[in-house]
């Protein structure tokens, strides 16, 4: 250690001392410079020891703190719940309103979000759900001859496998309708035809038996749960032996599996299944092997893992060349494409196959919806709070005097949304729970309440966003109050706190008519679609598809269905209670008509519908003719030579009397359009109508046509007229003649009304659920209005008391209290009106048929939502106003 003075003090000495006073001067502070030193170094040494125990001791000391901290945070969540659950229970009435808005809301957004989640998880069951691909196929043969087509030829699924290394595996699929016989009972069932490698591709569980082998059998079925539990009861199914109609003949089929009943959420739908070894007992040769242009069946190819379905579609022309020669290549412009499994449900740029294709707008309208009530309740929340500051602001004010912080007022307020969001959670997860069975009624649906990661999801994401989103706003406001100006009494209900009252309650009420104007709208479309004259009488008329055994063409399944028809005319026409009795290739709600296309004698391309009627088709359906005759038995050369068209057909060819006219084109037989029907719609109010001929022998169309699209089977049906007022007898007598003529066959028959209206049963359904959101929307609107209504009067006690003693009459305080909703309603009814008139104009756009938006339905959902308004805060206006000024004024 260093014993002198540092250098800097002797340089300084020596240049401002005397020489005489260096060395007394030096010497002392040699002595105190050694004295520091030492202090110096024991103070080290005591700070050395301190900093050692300090060590040892610090894993506790943090222990010690961290739990310190964590009661004190303990402390304070449990300060905040109390203090939420008493804010709350002091206000009983404005929390039962917050409630029960929320409840209702989140009751919407659970079973709205398990109907959407339905619709966009369709197909996505399989797990190799992102390889499967449904083939398509487009032709092109000129013009009006453009033809697009999700089911293919027979030949497509085997040359796809047999020419793309890519492709794993290949299914067709189609379905038929057949007679099943277990033991003496007879069933009319949709049989699925499908590929030997069907459960190599999906996923569909099997209870019992070997799923991957059942289709390599010739006799081998696969039934679901659901048949096996309708022809076997209780007893083992396996094994056991079925008949089923395929040709002329009932063949047996051995069960050898028993499929879980396939999801609802599934394109392919099967009850009865068998094998694609059946096809020679179904189809000829030449259309299971070499028939490019007749399409039967859906095509599913599998691809590799791995591989590029583009890279596979762009192999498709030089393979289709070779396949269907370069003549036809050329000519049709053939081009088949890949859509992929997942993509079929919910995509209506694609034509329907064998399943139905949703429209994905209904899943976002119902979205939509479900949200809107949703934000209707949590405005209904955040008016409340607003409303009640001023009730509250001493309770902030106190708080921040005894050091309350704004970030933890934000926290009380916040969480006390998310209590009443929990709360309302809990009964809205239960009446969600409770109302499943009728929604899934509304949506036409089969859907589950299941309690998986996906429900959790659902419901901790609405917990907290409603909380957030109804907390956030009252929070940052109700912690921004001023203390001192709070416990001076200077903080006032100032104006714009009254604005955003007043904007978030239009909020409601905008939303509120646009429901209102919506279900009105569409009440008022559907309501037009079942009593618009359809061009014949649908009233009491009955449709009865009968059976004709497989095997022969079909034109002569065709005439032996008319064959069968003429028997049971015959036993019908002896009962009173049957008015009228015609068969018909075609009935009504059931899919479109059979369409022909042909080159006139111009070169021109034509397309119209037929139908294959007998000479009782019209007056049976009671239609009109525009012009002409009725077929007529007492005319034997009616069924050979003549045809009915419709006024659409004869529009179509620019004939002004089609009487005696032949349909232009060079291969049809003798013909002469013998009388002019006027038009009806055969298909839904979708479209229009189209040019129709009506025969009673097809052969005079079917000789001079060259392309056919059978869509509906043809196989004829029974209609039937019954009496009006004794429907349940005439039932009776139906199927006693139809016991008598057909024996064991399964006997069911519809209604053609109820028919026709399935095919309108989604608009029906959505209007059902907006009629619902509407009553909801206009319920929580109705709970916030009373509620602010409350808060409002309570503020403006005194103002009506000091009215009251000066003069106003209780007539004049109601007005005057009642004119600003009144203005604010009508402010929302025009705001609400292009919204309305534009989204319900696109919804009516996809009917041909449809009624005009008229201001009547506007101003009546103005007027309703008027006297809703009213009605809701009436009470509280009338209870302000009957009140004594003398008890409001005592104390000033």
């Amino acid at each position: 250690m260093n014993k002198k003075p540092p250098p800097l003090a002797s340089s300084f000495l020596a240049l401002y001392c005397p020489e005489s006073l260096i060395e007394g001067i030096e010497g002392d502070l040699q002595e105190q410079f050694e004295f520091d030193v030492k202090e110096i170094g024991e103070r080290a040494a005591r700070r050395k020891y301190v900093w050692n125990v300090i060590k040892f001791f610090r894993p506790a000391i943090i222990l010690r703190n961290k739990f310190r901290n964590h009661l004190f945070q303990q402390h304070m969540l449990q300060n905040y719940f109390k203090i939420a659950f008493r804010s709350l229970w002091r206000a009983k009435a404005h929390s039962l309103i917050n409630v029960l808005g929320l409840s209702l809301g989140i009751a919407c957004c659970i079973l709205i979000s398990l109907f959407v989640r339905d619709e966009l998880t369709f197909d996505r069951m399989h797990k190799n759900a992102d390889r499967i691909y449904r083939v398509y196929a487009r032709e092109d043969w000129g013009e009006k001859q453009q033809f697009f087509n999700t089911v293919t030829p027979f030949p497509m699924g085997p040359a796809l496998k047999d020419n793309l290394p890519e492709v794993e595996h290949q299914v067709r699929v189609n379905n038929i309708n057949a007679q099943v016989k277990v033991g003496e009972s007879q069933f009319n069932e949709t049989v699925v035809v499908a590929g030997q490698d069907f459960f190599d591709v999906f996923d569909f569980k099997t209870i019992v038996g070997d799923r991957q082998q059942a289709l390599h059998g010739q006799s081998n079925v696969v039934i679901s749960k659901r048949m096996a539990d309708k022809y076997f009861g209780t007893a083992d199914p396996l094994n056991k032996v079925i008949a089923i109609q395929l040709g002329e003949n009932f063949e047996d089929f051995s069960v050898k599996a028993v499929a879980e009943n396939t999801p609802s959420n599934s394109s392919i739908q099967f009850d009865v299944l068998i094998s694609e070894l059946n096809y020679p007992k179904l189809y000829n040769q030449n259309l299971l092997t070499s028939s490019w242009f007749n399409i039967i069946p859906e095509t599913y190819v599998m691809l590799k893992q791995g591989t590029d379905p583009t890279a596979v579609e762009r192999k498709f022309p030089s393979m289709f060349r070779t396949i269907i020669g370069e003549d036809n290549f050329k000519k049709s412009k053939y081009a088949p494409g890949l859509q992929p499994l997942t993509d079929i449900h919910l995509n209506t740029n694609y034509p329907v196959g064998i399943a139905p294709v949703s429209n994905p707008k209904y899943s976002y309208i119902l979205a939509a919806i479900a949200l809107l009530i949703l934000f209707v309740a949590c405005i209904n929340f955040v008016t409340l709070s607003v409303g009640r500051s001023m009730q509250r602001a001493k309770e902030v004010g106190i708080r921040k005097v005894v050091g309350a912080m704004r970030v933890q007022l934000i926290t009380q307020f916040i969480g006390e949304a998310i209590i009443v969001s929990l709360i309302a959670m809990v009964i809205g997860a239960g009446l969600a729970f409770a109302n499943l069975p009728l929604f899934n009624d509304l949506a036409g649906k089969q859907l589950l309440f299941p309690l998986n990661g996906f429900m959790i999801l659902i419901i901790t994401s609405l917990l907290l966003v409603i909380g957030l989103i109804s907390g956030s706003y009252p929070a940052f406001v109700l912690s921004s109050f001023k203390p001192i100006a709070i416990l001076k009494g200077a903080l006032q209900a100032g104006s714009s706190k009254q604005n955003v009252r007043k904007v978030l309650v239009g909020v409601q009420l905008v939303l509120s008519i646009f429901l209102i104007s919506s279900t009105l709208l569409m009440r008022k479309q559907l309501t037009f679609l079942q009593n618009k004259n359809m061009g014949f009488n649908k009233e009491q008329l009955a449709e009865i598809q009968l059976n004709v055994p497989r095997g022969g063409t079909l034109a002569t399944r065709v005439n032996a269905g008319f064959e069968k028809a003429e028997r049971f005319k015959t036993e019908l026409e002896k009962f009173p209670d049957i008015l009228a009795v015609c068969a018909s290739a075609h009935d009504f709600g059931n899919g479109a008509w059979t369409n022909v296309g042909y080159t006139d004698d111009k070169n021109v391309y034509r397309t119209f519908n037929l139908n294959i009627v007998d000479d009782e088709y019209l007056p049976t359906l009671k239609m009109e003719l525009a012009s002409g005759r009725n077929f007529s038995d007492a005319n034997p050369s009616d069924k050979r030579h003549s045809v009915i068209v419709n006024e659409a057909f004869a529009k179509e060819y620019g004939w002004t009397d089609a009487i005696g006219k032949r349909i232009p084109g060079k291969n049809f037989q003798d013909h002469e359009v013998i009388g002019v029907i006027k038009d009806f719609n055969y298909a839904s109010l979708y479209t229009k109508v189209q040019p129709l001929v009506i025969v009673e022998d097809p052969s005079i169309i079917l000789s001079g046509i060259e392309n056919i699209n059978i869509d509906n089977s043809p196989i004829p049906k029974l209609m039937v007229r019954l009496k009006p007022g004794n429907m349940a007898t005439a039932t009776t007598q139906l199927k006693e003649v139809w016991n008598r003529v057909s024996g064991e066959e399964e006997f069911s028959f519809a209604f053609v009304d109820q028919a026709m209206a399935k095919q309108y049963r989604n608009d029906q359904n959505l209007g059902r659920i907006v009629s619902i959101a509407a009553i909801l929307a206009i319920l929580i609107g109705s709970l916030g209005l009373y509620a602010l209504a409350s808060l409002a009067m309570q503020n403006r006690t005194k103002e009506i008391s000091i009215r009251k003693v000066l003069g106003a009459t209780e007539n004049s305080l109601l007005v005057l209290l009642s004119k600003e909703y009144v203005v604010l309603v009508v402010v929302c009814l025009i705001l609400s009106v292009p919204a309305t008139w534009y989204l319900m104009a696109n919804w009516l756009s996809t009917f041909e048929y449809r009624v005009a938006i008229g201001f009547d339905v506007f101003l009546l959902a103005g007027s309703i939502s008027l006297i809703m308004a009213l009605g809701t805060i009436c009470f509280q206006m009338l209870k302000t106003v009957w009140t004594s000024p003398m008890k409001n004024l005592k104390y000033e």
